[in-house]
């Protein structure tokens, strides 16, 4: 980033400081779920278990419909990543609209409080 700036090549404006904060609200989001994994687990589990969790992670991530042609399968599992917030920074980042904005920070919350109970009760008890 501090090397695009010199280079005058990113220009900043909404959608790239927008970009920016979503990718660190991720990331928050993210690292929650993986403290919540790391406070069940043993290291040796979750180092072995990384790169799986990381895959299935993965293919949350980008809208498979963006890769692949339409099929009842194709359009079932996207349906299944609509239910993570995942799926709306991909769509935010390509098309910035208040909608997915807002479906994004709902899935984040809903699908958060598990992991945070689970981490609450780990803590607390």
């Amino acid at each position: 980033m501090i090397l695009a700036i010199f280079l005058h090549t990113i220009e900043f404006n909404f959608i790239t400081i927008t970009s920016i904060l979503l990718t660190n609200i991720i990331g928050i989001y993210l690292s929650v779920i993986g403290f919540a994994i790391g406070l069940s687990f043993d290291a040796s589990t979750v180092d072995a278990a990384g790169t799986p969790i990381l895959l299935i992670i993965a293919t949350f991530i980008i809208p498979w419909k963006h890769l692949l042609s339409a099929n009842s399968f194709i359009d079932f599992f996207t349906n299944v990543q609509k239910l993570f917030p995942t799926y709306y920074l991909y769509a935010d980042l390509d098309h910035l609209s208040v909608s997915h904005l807002g479906l994004l920070f709902v899935t984040a919350i809903i699908t958060l409080l598990p992991w945070l109970s689970f981490i609450y009760r780990k803590l607390i008890n």
